[in-house]
């Protein structure tokens, strides 16, 4: 009979010992989960110090950085924006012209129906 309360002791302290690993090791990963959720959080909302701004203040920084932008653009040689990425008009390889790319091109159909009109057929 002692037999077999040792070894229900026995197995009952190796179930203890495994439920408080198992404890920390949930607590650990609640933490982790919830700091990567705060890291995530943060990234959509836009924590302001300082508390919020009224509609003219906000204006008046909107303002602010139009001028600053347009104060960039002065200063730019090339007269393209600093930090700013602008797409450029695709134009015809040919022609140059917006609008189409050179496998529509109207200057090349113009080009090749005069030159088939030079072609001299004869007939059999």
């Amino acid at each position: 009979m002692l037999a077999a309360v040792d070894q229900l002791t026995k197995g009952t302290m190796a179930m203890m010992h495994e439920v408080a690993l198992l404890r920390s090791e949930v607590s650990s990963l609640r933490k982790a989960n919830e700091a990567l959720s705060k890291r995530r959080r943060a990234k959509r909302t836009r924590v302001q110090l300082g508390g919020s701004l009224s509609i003219q203040d906000a204006q008046d920084v909107l303002g602010q950085r139009d001028v600053g932008r347009e104060g960039a653009q002065e200063t730019q040689p090339d007269g393209s924006c600093a930090g700013e990425f602008r797409t450029r008009v695709r134009c015809c390889g040919v022609c140059g012209k917006p609008g189409h790319n050179a496998r529509t091109c109207h200057e090349v159909a113009k080009a090749s129906d005069s030159a088939a009109s030079d072609v001299i057929i004869v007939g059999s």
